[in-house]
């Protein structure tokens, strides 16, 4: 009977470390100087990329590709904004108001 309660209590503490695992990780990307801070990434499906602005005006950033897309609306300064990528492939993610922003993702 002890057997089975640690048991129990054993998985019951693994269980929530191995799903946090399997979600995905999320890396950050600053925009600033009307700029992405690196101009490549390569990330795993399933993984975030954190854009956070900055920069002192708004940017609107979006990727159009077939299968997935994004659009984040204006991105006010300070704003945080979230993107999962579910599928692998090469996905360009642009700013429609400083069209000189480009960052290449590439999904494993």
């Amino acid at each position: 009977m002890i057997r089975l309660a640690t048991c129990a209590a054993l998985c019951g503490f693994t269980l929530p470390i191995a799903v946090a695992v399997a979600a995905g990780q999320t890396v950050v990307i600053d925009q600033i100087d009307r700029m992405f801070d690196r101009k490549t990434v390569t990330i795993e499906k399933g993984d975030t990329l954190r854009f956070t602005n900055r920069d002192e005006f708004l940017h609107q950033i979006y990727a159009e590709t077939d299968g997935f897309s994004f659009d984040s609306d204006e991105q006010a300064p300070g704003e945080v904004i979230d993107v999962t990528f579910p599928r692998q492939g090469n996905y360009e993610v642009r700013c429609g108001i400083h069209p000189r922003m480009s960052l290449a993702v590439s999904v494993e």
